[in-house]
């Protein structure tokens, strides 16, 4: 993950994964120690409180971050994407929501 803004540093041990429930669902599973997921919440703050005008990003964008399995997260998680729904400059939210 490239280092942008000072958003948190890993620490602890976080795991996310999907699993298929009944041939028909998908759950996600997240699992961690203490500092896991204390570092977890963190990421959702440090995203939720970012100033989306202080970077060089285009109006319109959403500021995101990817987190990689055995990089921001276990070796047994698939790639999360973890993004602001309010686009820069706008505040507009995508059709889905």
């Amino acid at each position: 993950m490239k280092k942008l803004y000072n958003h948190p540093e890993r620490s602890g041990k976080i795991n996310i994964y999907p699993s298929i429930v009944d041939g028909r669902y998908v759950c996600v599973s997240i699992i961690g120690d203490p500092e896991g997921l204390i570092y977890l919440a963190k990421l959702f703050n440090w995203l939720a409180d970012f100033d989306q005008n202080k970077n060089d990003n285009p109006i319109g964008t959403r500021e995101h971050i990817h987190l990689h399995a055995k990089e921001q997260l276990g070796e047994h998680s698939c790639e999360v994407e973890i993004c602001r729904a309010d686009a820069k400059g706008t505040g507009e939210y995508p059709d889905f929501m």
